[in-house]
């Protein structure tokens, strides 16, 4: 009989099979879609807040850190939105309801305590962020999200120096 030959052929069958349909293991890959979609939470409150705070903030460098978040997190969304397409994962278009909390409590804060809160916002917010991409650094699958996640790690870490720096000095 023709046994050798005809495992050959049903080997390259399934080999073919599993070649042409199978999906990438980083598209489906939990750990990365959950930080992608709080990473890009992280962003949307980042320029929302800003924009709050740019708005209403009586403080100069206050103001000016506002203006620096919603510059640097536009552009973090913008590169997450990039990294994400790549490995197909949808990310949230609005705010969850604890951000939007959150923007509710920072926008009825009254003027002369506005700045503090904002910058309270940040520090906790910074420091948040830092532990999330330094855990996902550290321990997340490569690809374009990895890269992505080393690549802004950095500014973040800049972001809570400078908040810190802000609010030790009030």
């Amino acid at each position: 009989m023709h046994y050798p030959r005809i495992l050959m052929i049903a080997a390259f069958a399934i080999t073919y099979s599993f070649a042409t349909f199978s999906i990438p293991a980083y598209a489906q890959d939990a750990a990365s879609t959950a930080f992608a979609q709080k990473a890009a939470q992280a962003d949307m409150f980042e320029i929302e807040a800003g924009k709050v705070a740019i708005a209403r903030g009586k403080d100069d460098a206050a103001k000016q850190f506002a203006r620096d978040m919603v510059m640097d997190h536009t552009k973090s969304s913008t590169d997450l939105k990039s990294a994400v397409e790549a490995e197909k994962i949808e990310l949230p278009t609005g705010l969850t309801k604890e951000n939007t909390d959150k923007l509710a409590a920072l926008e009825v804060a009254s003027d002369a305590d506005f700045d503090q809160a904002y910058l309270a916002t940040q520090v906790a917010a910074h420091e948040e962020a830092v532990a999330m991409f330094t855990s996902y650094v550290k321990d997340g699958p490569d690809g374009p999200i990895k890269n992505f996640a080393t690549a802004t790690l950095g500014t973040l870490r800049t972001h809570a120096i400078k908040v810190h720096g802000l609010t030790d000095n009030k």
